[in-house]
């Protein structure tokens, strides 16, 4: 593979990899969410732009769940007999999400103001 290509592949990776636990968290405060209902709103929502797998997804989830930012609870579903694991944010989590969102909204839109000068 092209040195190029390489570099451009391992920038989009990281890039993308830093807004995940955004997005996770953003989905978290509109509700409660199992893993593959975080995979398929966060792929519907970026028109596939994250692309997220749950390799990628859980190491997040039981990252942000040791650091209390989220917790997990189980659920059967009416009907079904397996119970889902759903994550929830918490108060900290909450506060989190705020201040990345605002960290995002300053970076962004100074990285906006040098692309578009």
């Amino acid at each position: 593979m092209d040195l190029e290509i390489m570099k451009q592949e391992n920038f989009k990776k990281q890039f993308k990899k830093g807004l995940l636990e955004l997005g996770i968290l953003k989905l978290l405060t509109e509700s409660d969410h199992y893993g593959y209902s975080i995979i398929k709103e966060i792929n519907t929502r970026s028109n596939n732009t994250l692309d997220l797998r749950d390799g990628t997804l859980y190491p997040i989830l039981y990252r942000l769940e040791d650091q209390k930012i989220i917790e997990s609870y189980w659920e059967t579903q009416e009907g079904r007999g397996k119970p889902r694991k759903y994550y929830k944010i918490t108060e900290i989590g909450k506060e989190r999400y705020v201040n990345m969102l605002e960290d995002f909204n300053l970076v962004t839109g100074g990285i906006n103001s040098i692309i578009n000068q």
